[in-house]
């Protein structure tokens, strides 16, 4: 018994006289990166410094929902994604409602998710907003500049996502008109995902989910105009009944009089520009720029 204690003492000397001895232990393996990659810089330089935008593409589960299984963005998905994301949302709002208005009002944190986000219930997450800052945006890692076509169907989804979300963040600063909450009063619930869209149509709601409530009603009807050519929303509206119709135009003179009267914007000429901008945009290019 004697014998163990000395032998666990002499350890226990052995162990300080050690670290007295050498107290530079070595560099860490912990590694800190103090330099921007090429992906930081580009962020920093065309959206931190100029809007004020801060992105994270890193794995970050404090930003995300911890019961969902999630992936990181891919690294060589984020820079061709954020630059046509520039292109084709921040630059034609600059465009048409000034740098004031963009540098005053734009999401100041966009989180990048590469995987689909799935509910229980069958629907998808495609994008979410939190307290008028904040937006996370998923399926970066399905973004591919080499098939224009299904890629620019990709990059209209995102856009419809950022214009919903952007519409949230201009009605939380300036409330839209009580008029339309009065259009279809009746008309909301929370099973939106079990109503199909010819319905929705018929109702006078623009799409499934902005049956959910007013707020989603109306930003719905934002980005519906906007993710679309004017001929493509007129096709939709086409869709819908006779009452549906003339209620979607209802709603739609709202928005669009709500754009011009509280934010000078001419939103009929916003849609042209976006349409134009994504048409003519070669999305490797700009991958590439």
């Amino acid at each position: 018994m004697k014998f163990i204690k000395y032998f666990f003492l002499m350890i226990l000397a052995a162990a300080f006289v050690a670290c007295d001895d050498d107290e530079n232990l070595g560099e860490s393996n912990i590694v800190v990166e103090t330099q921007m990659n090429e992906i930081d810089q580009w962020i920093f330089n065309n959206l931190t410094e100029p809007y004020n935008i801060e992105v994270k593409y890193r794995w970050d589960d404090t930003e995300l929902e911890n019961k969902k299984v999630l992936t990181a963005a891919a690294l060589d998905k984020v820079l061709p994604f954020l630059k046509t994301l520039k292109k084709s949302w921040i630059e034609p709002y600059e465009e048409l409602g000034g740098e004031t208005f963009v540098k005053s009002y734009i999401p100041k944190l966009i989180i990048l998710v590469g995987s689909r986000n799935l509910n229980n219930d069958g629907t998808m997450v495609q994008g979410t907003a939190e307290g008028g800052r904040k937006v996370v945006l998923y399926q970066i890692n399905e973004f591919d500049p080499e098939y224009q076509s299904s890629s620019k169907s990709f990059l209209k989804r995102m856009l419809h996502i950022m214009h919903h979300e952007f519409g949230h963040i201009l009605h939380q600063a300036v409330m839209y008109p009580d008029e339309f909450k009065l259009v279809t009063p009746g008309g909301y619930t929370s099973a939106w995902m079990n109503v199909s869209d010819e319905q929705a149509l018929n109702e006078g709601f623009i799409t499934p989910y902005s049956k959910l409530d007013v707020d989603e009603n109306f930003v719905e009807t934002i980005a519906t105009i906007l993710t679309n050519s004017n001929d493509e929303y007129e096709a939709i509206i086409s869709r819908a009944s006779a009452s549906g119709q003339e209620i979607l135009r209802i709603k739609e003179e709202i928005v669009v009089k709500y754009f011009a009267d509280i934010w000078n914007i001419d939103m009929y000429a916003l849609q042209a520009h976006i349409y134009k901008v994504i048409q003519e945009m070669d999305l490797e290019e700009v991958a590439g720029e």
